[in-house]
């Protein structure tokens, strides 16, 4: 029996922008999709009017495509859709797909009653919405409860999200597809060129790490705190290495950095790193740390493990779905619990050694190919009951 050839029709915008947790999850899912399933062509729709952006390069393969939108700005959309306005997706592509795949939490209505869905990335418009920026929390909490009653499926990425999108909106779970992020494999590198790109970021000893945006949720002023409470040789040995770039509402977090600079503290926040230079980190550190108060997965904890990297975590729920025993756990609101944490990561080598060889195997739990297989499948089951309605 031949197989279907269906047209899937994605959203391309976040792959846009500098690499970010959804544009890094969208673009290995699409080359999952389209390595496993290379009888479908799935063709990637982003915003560039008037030709000004160059055009996406990744993911690519043989059945994946680009369509720009020239005649109609992006930031138009939320703005007409802010006034009841919605314009549907045809009108926006020229095109009639069999799927829509809205990968970034918003969707466009249909014309034609195309099969949709959309990934809901996280419920922090929900659960913390005070770490939400003012802007992004209005489209999110208006638009979101209505959409989601459009569309053929929900997609979110743990189950811990699943859980949390039934309890809030009654999505029924049977309708609520998990895709978790999978980590990308590890990259490998020598001791000669790991130490020069570590140097030319300004780092000559040990230290220990975490990777993420400067911004109230992810907590970067209690991890501040638990460094300043380690025992003095530890914070002399160690160097505490912060990556990634300044979010929003962030004005205590850099004046804080600012300080402790200032007083000549171990600690540095180098902003965004490239993919050869955060690898090298992965490498080198002593451990991964995240006192995030809320993620929807949590995409640089299995990212560490991929390293053998043993991981210091908040204790919620996501992070334990995650990393599972491949991490150690504290209270992300107290810096006393996060310090007793770290010192003991940082003198006990036994411990990290038991923690590397279970945090290898957990990370290796996720694979890109099979979480294809199940948002594919769903897709065309999604397909074919249209074609019987």
């Amino acid at each position: 029996m031949k197989k279907p050839s269906p047209v899937i029709l994605f959203d391309a915008n976040p792959l846009m922008v500098k690499r970010t947790g959804v544009s890094y999850y969208i673009a290995q899912l699409v080359s999952g999709l389209a390595a496993t399933h290379p009888e479908a062509t799935f063709v990637g729709y982003y915003y560039n009017f008037l030709g000004r952006k160059p055009r996406p390069t990744s993911p690519a393969a043989p059945n994946i495509h680009y369509r720009p939108i020239y005649h109609f700005p992006g930031p138009i959309i939320n703005l007409l859709r802010r006034f009841r306005i919605e314009v549907p997706i045809e009108l926006l592509t020229f095109m009639k797909p069999d799927f829509v795949w809205y990968a970034n939490f918003l969707s466009q209505p249909s014309l034609f009653r195309t099969p949709r869905a959309a990934t809901i990335h996280d419920l922090t418009f929900v659960d913390l919405p005070q770490y939400v920026a003012r802007k992004n929390l209005s489209d999110l909490r208006r638009f979101i409860p209505s959409q989601l009653k459009q569309l053929d499926f929900v997609v979110i990425v743990s189950e811990f999200g699943k859980q949390r999108l039934h309890d809030v909106f009654h999505v029924p779970l049977k309708d609520i597809l998990v895709t978790p992020v999978a980590p990308p494999p590890p990259v490998t590198g020598n001791k000669t060129t790991d130490r020069k790109i570590l140097a030319d970021m300004g780092i000559t000893g040990k230290f220990f790490l975490t990777l993420s945006t400067v911004e109230p949720r992810k907590n970067v002023l209690n991890m501040l705190d638990a460094f300043l409470l380690l025992p003095e040789e530890l914070q002399a040995k160690y160097t505490f290495v912060i990556t990634g770039a300044i979010g929003w509402n962030c004005e205590a977090e850099v004046a804080r950095l600012a300080e402790l600079k200032r007083a000549g503290k171990n600690i540095m926040h180098l902003g965004y790193v490239t993919d050869e230079q955060r690898s090298a980190l992965y490498r080198n550190a002593t451990f991964y740390t995240s006192a995030s108060r809320y993620e929807g997965f949590g995409m640089t904890p299995p990212e560490a493990m991929m390293y053998s990297l043993v991981c210091a975590l908040s204790d919620v729920q996501v992070f334990r779905e995650v990393a599972g025993k491949a991490a150690l756990y504290f209270d992300q609101e107290d810096p006393e619990s996060i310090a007793r944490v770290y010192e003991r990561l940082l003198t006990d080598t036994k411990l990290r050694e038991q923690l590397a060889k279970v945090s290898l195997a957990q990370a290796k739990t996720y694979d890109w190919e099979a979480i294809a297989r199940s948002l594919y499948d769903r897709m065309l089951a999604a397909i074919e009951k249209g074609h019987r309605s």
